[in-house]
């Protein structure tokens, strides 16, 4: 019985050393296309990498009404992930300014349905 109790602290280093590192990815056209729905809102690609400089185009998918989609930072002091398609229903854009540094930044997608998502942006120096 001791062994079961203790098998549970155990492997808990080990999981935390299998994290996978953040994925190497083409950062030429940062863009995520947005797909919200009732059920469940989709990010394509759901992790993805950009550049300081860089301008990110937000795309959503299918008919939206203005004012539908936005995103929003999970740390408020990066505002630079927060965006709406507020003034064009289908497309909005982020610009990662020269002050961010290296690093994963979480967002939230928030969609008129209620439906929300939380991607990931990693900014790098290519």
């Amino acid at each position: 019985m001791k062994i079961i109790s203790y098998l549970p602290l155990m492997l808990v280093p080990l999981v935390a050393a299998c994290a996978a590192p953040p994925p190497d990815c083409d950062s030429s056209k940062p863009h995520i296309t947005i797909t919200p729905s009732a059920a469940a809102v989709t990010a394509a690609p759901p992790n993805f990498c950009a550049n300081r400089g860089d301008t990110i185009t937000v795309k959503i998918a299918g008919n939206p009404n203005k004012g539908s989609v936005s995103t929003t930072p999970k740390v408020a002091k990066d505002t630079w992930l927060s965006g709406s398609n507020a003034s064009n229903a289908g497309t909005f854009y982020l610009f990662v300014n020269d002050e961010v540094k290296n690093g994963t930044y979480e967002y939230s997608v928030n969609t008129q349905d209620g439906a929300e998502l939380d991607p990931r942006v990693t900014v790098r120096d290519d």
